[in-house]
């Protein structure tokens, strides 16, 4: 089976980000606290609070951003192999304008599905995309897996509708 790309988010790559930097902050003003740094028996203190504070706030910031966007991913990823799809139909392509990447925005797909049972018309849009696709689609309807035990989880299959597309920079 071809491997599916789910994309990471802003948040999940700003928690790959803040951990790390967090991380370092946390273990500084440990260390300095530790070899008592300063020249005043409160300094150690103050470099704790400082450093670690400072550190422990990135590093559970990070960790929160990264663990939603696991998880969001992960969701995806069970509505995939569920196999359970819809097919919706291409409305259009979107640039996303508050994403900047290499001095260029992302495109995504957006996808409308109307449920008949209901008669409600869901929007979904695919993970980004760093090129137009708007004249490579190969079908008008695009495969959307759905998680049925929560509605508000599905993956815009768009590799299904493109051909293998390789791109150069």
């Amino acid at each position: 089976m071809n491997e599916r790309k789910f994309g990471w988010t802003e948040k999940g790559i700003l928690g790959m980000i803040f951990s790390p930097l967090g991380a370092f902050f946390l273990l500084l003003g440990l260390v300095l606290y530790s070899v008592s740094a300063g020249h005043q028996p409160e300094d150690p203190m103050v470099f704790l609070c400082a450093f670690g504070g400072m550190g422990g706030a990135f590093l559970l910031t990070g960790l929160i951003l990264l663990g939603v966007d696991i998880r969001r991913r992960n969701a995806m990823r069970r509505a995939l192999d569920s196999g359970e799809y819809v097919l919706a139909s291409i409305a259009g392509v979107q640039r996303r304008l508050n994403v900047n990447t290499g001095g260029s925005h992302p495109c995504v797909v957006e996808c409308h599905y109307k449920n008949p049972d209901t008669g409600e018309t869901h929007v979904f849009f695919s993970r980004y995309l760093y090129f137009d696709p708007s004249d490579m689609f190969t079908a008008r309807e695009v495969p959307v897996y759905l998680d049925r035990t929560n509605e508000k989880i599905a993956f815009v299959d768009i590799d299904a509708v493109l051909p293998k597309v390789v791109l150069h920079k």
